[in-house]
């Protein structure tokens, strides 16, 4: 069985490992900036930003945006430099008012390494996490980032052969360029921890708004926290939910099935999950909780059969909901795969023999 190389590094690495693989000759090329984002209205003073191809990599997540009566809270903070520097920029045209906190959902660089444009531009801002994320963003899962300067040469010169050998398709060029791109706001970064923690829950009041920022289990990561609104009644899932394909890398698939039901239990209008389209019901919570129990229950028969991993990746069916996610596009059933059904057996595989699942661990991707 063809492998990925073993290597760690946010979302960013696991991602666009499969990147130059996954990309079909039809795949059309996008000329906007990698790291562009759009800003749309939710509700009064609510705003999401969001860039309209989830599947683009570098990947990017979604930012809820709270304007409030003198200042503005923002829901996790981009992945390089230049996209908090995009985001803030966007915020500068909706309110002169300033970022007093930054939440970070988990711990994956996609969500994080903005923060220190964050502190940068607004000297005062607290940056809020789970005390489990801030031990991740501190500790030995963010130490790819040194790593990731080889790691970068090595994919461009992938890249550039292709180019050379006149083989690249136009998304393969485009490619090329964003993860240059990529390259350079590597060579920026500056990990910028969070100021404060919780365990369970926070509510910061502002005005008359309440901002609840909390920790219902582990799931996506051991350190996911949501931000609830109580009185808009909207919800920001962190990477707990994703569309249009999960993320499952270094994942708990136990708990995560019940901590989306407990999200699940919220009275939202609006859903903003980590990555993907806002969300107005719970269809897509239901469809990863029943891939969720689907995979544990195949990964539990494989190991008690003594299948090993590579095995259990092989007996592992999740068609129906591959065939709903990703219908006949080869692409979208590629990064299927690679994103959620390879990673996501290798948790329930550890689970099913009460093996620990480490975040950041150096065979995540295999």
């Amino acid at each position: 069985m063809s492998r990925q190389p073993a290597v760690r590094g946010g979302l960013l690495w696991r991602l666009l490992l499969v990147g130059a693989a996954w990309m079909s000759p039809l795949a059309g090329a996008s000329e906007a900036d990698v790291f562009d984002l759009q800003i749309r209205p939710l509700k009064p003073d609510l705003y999401v930003l969001e860039r309209p191809d989830p599947l683009r990599q570098p990947v990017e997540p979604n930012a809820l945006v709270i304007v409030n009566e003198a200042d503005v809270v923002v829901v996790d903070a981009g992945g390089v430099p230049r996209s908090a520097e995009n985001a803030i920029r966007l915020i500068r045209g909706i309110t002169d008012k300033p970022v007093s906190a930054v939440v970070n959902t988990h711990w994956h660089g996609d969500h994080v390494l903005g923060n220190q444009v964050y502190r940068r531009e607004f000297p005062n801002v607290r940056i809020i996490a789970h005390v489990n994320t801030y031990r991740d963003i501190t500790g030995t899962p963010m130490q790819y980032i040194g790593r990731q300067e080889r790691q970068f040469t090595d994919f461009i010169a992938q890249l550039e052969k292709l180019v050379a050998q006149g083989t690249a398709a136009p998304r393969q060029r485009q490619l090329l360029a964003d993860v240059r791109l990529a390259r350079d706001e590597n060579r920026k970064v500056t990990l910028t921890p969070p100021t404060l923690s919780f365990t369970d829950e926070l509510i910061l009041h502002r005005g008359t708004r309440e901002i609840h920022i909390r920790h219902l289990g582990r799931g996506n990561t051991e350190g996911d926290a949501i931000v609830w609104l109580p009185r808009e009644r909207v919800l920001a899932s962190g990477d707990l939910v994703v569309l249009p394909i999960p993320y499952g890398f270094g994942s708990f698939p136990k708990q995560w099935i019940e901590t989306l039901e407990k999200l699940a239990a919220y009275d939202f209008d609006l859903l903003v999950p980590g990555h993907g389209a806002v969300q107005t019901d719970r269809e897509h919570i239901r469809l990863v909780q029943a891939m969720l129990a689907s995979v544990r229950e195949q990964a539990a028969t494989a190991v008690a059969r003594g299948l090993d991993l590579e095995a259990t990746r092989s007996a592992i069916d999740l068609s129906p909901w591959e065939r709903q996610i990703a219908g006949d596009d080869p692409e979208r059933k590629r990064l299927f795969k690679a994103w959620w059904t390879d990673p996501i057996t290798r948790s329930a595989w550890l689970e099913a023999q009460d093996l620990p699942i480490v975040q950041g661990a150096a065979d995540e991707t295999g």
